[in-house]
């Protein structure tokens, strides 16, 4: 039989408002500044704590120097985890089971709340810098309608990371006006460069909720030379662009959490990292030692490299092996929920 994996976002959540409640040190009354990175298609060993031989020295830090979370499973494809990461449910329960095609006009239902709506009742800013791939046959699908401040990025499945064209059109939006000129500016260090802005104009006193859903390191294999000539020695060139491109996503964390620390942000700061599935067979991504990829339930489709790191978290520096599925389920939404009702 095969098994029922829960939403990994409302885990992660749930854990994290666990760790928020009840390990706090005293002095961190306020509500923290929030921080959640999505890697697209990212294998259970594209990561160093998890291989070695991958290059990510500042997620590698993050995720030591915070809480590595090893039994961390997702939806097997794109816009399924990230229904389920804004509504904390089931994507079958709205209707969001399967891959959004561009093509065809429906999204995830309006009359679902979301998570940076929710955030914004607490009184917190909020801004998306990335994918989207929830629907945008209107504008009441697009993410400025759907609670947050800013928008900066694509909302279909994938496209070129230098053209930021996809196979119908240019897919590159700032709010709800066409970006068109940026053309052979990559992707990632858009991003970074959007976040670093947002951050520098942030008003400390506010919270902030950061939701960065990376192009990286969805097909197509498109990164900078430099980064690929960093791992000359690897014989398949679809696993060094993968090397590549994950090393550039490092390093555009770490620009924003530079950023976050420049602006004396990042004490108050909880960060969440993850991928919203596993690797693509034959992309060059690895889910070894895990059986199988992205689009089944095996472990090498489902379960994801994760961490989740910061500063008021009273344990830090471990890794924590418990699961998150099936009869943890309906504890970890009614925390979830409850906590973001809390005025």
């Amino acid at each position: 039989m095969a098994r029922r994996f829960p939403s990994v976002w409302t885990a992660v959540l749930f854990l994290v408002w666990v760790l928020l409640l009840g390990e706090v040190t005293a002095q961190d009354a306020t509500k923290p500044h929030i921080l959640l990175i999505v890697a697209d298609d990212l294998g259970w060993s594209d990561v160093s704590w998890n291989n070695p031989n991958v290059v990510t020295p500042n997620l590698q830090t993050l995720a030591t120097e915070g809480v590595i979370l090893n039994q961390t499973y997702s939806q097997p494809t794109c816009s399924p985890s990230r229904t389920a990461l804004l509504t904390g449910k089931f994507p079958f329960r709205l209707g969001m089971q399967n891959v959004l095609e561009s093509s065809r006009a429906y999204g995830l239902s309006l009359d679902e709340e979301l998570l940076p709506q929710k955030l914004k009742k607490l009184g917190y800013e909020t801004h998306m810098i990335g994918k989207w791939h929830l629907g945008s046959c209107k504008w009441e699908y697009t993410p400025t309608e759907r609670g947050f401040d800013s928008y900066y990025g694509y909302h279909g499945g994938g496209q070129g990371y230098f053209t930021h064209m996809s196979a119908r059109a240019l897919d590159f939006w700032d709010d709800k006006t066409p970006v068109t000129d940026q053309s052979g500016v990559y992707s990632t260090e858009l991003f970074a460069t959007r976040a670093e802005s947002i951050i520098a104009q942030h008003d400390p006193t506010t919270p902030l909720f950061l939701y960065m859903p990376f192009q990286a390191v969805h097909v197509p294999h498109d990164v900078p030379s430099s980064y690929v000539q960093s791992f000359s020695a690897v014989p398949d060139d679809g696993r060094k662009s993968i090397l590549g491109m994950v090393k550039a996503m490092d390093d555009a964390i770490k620009r924003v959490t530079d950023a976050l620390q420049n602006k004396g942000l990042w004490n108050n700061t909880i960060t969440i990292f993850l991928s919203d599935n596993g690797g693509e067979y034959g992309d060059g991504q690895s889910n070894w030692p895990l059986r199988g990829a992205k689009g089944t339930t095996w472990e090498g489709g489902t379960r994801v490299p994760a961490f989740v790191h910061g500063s008021m978290l009273g344990r830090k520096g471990y890794a924590y092996d418990g699961f998150f599925a099936g009869r943890h389920r309906h504890v970890a939404e009614h925390i979830y929920r409850s906590r973001l009702s809390q005025n």
